[in-house]
């Protein structure tokens, strides 16, 4: 297995973590949608702010999967 190969297969299986994350962790409705008691608010507020972290991260995997992948395609001779 060649060095490209290895980046290329990085890039692919960061980039399939990133999507997951992005799946898993988007807000199907946020606490803003509907009426709650003000300390369910604070905690699905937390709630809310974590998926959202983490759906950035999901973000920010799958452009360095396509990075690592455009590397590996340039870096072929």
């Amino acid at each position: 297995m060649t060095v490209q190969n290895i980046i290329n297969v990085t890039g692919l299986v960061v980039g399939m973590i990133g999507a997951y994350l992005m799946f898993y962790f988007t807000p199907k409705a946020d606490s803003g949608t509907w009426l709650y008691q003000e300390e369910e608010l604070e905690e699905l507020k937390k709630k809310d702010a974590y998926k959202n972290k983490m759906v950035r991260l999901g973000m920010l995997l799958l452009a360095i999967g396509f990075v690592f992948q455009l590397v590996a395609l340039f870096t072929q001779g």
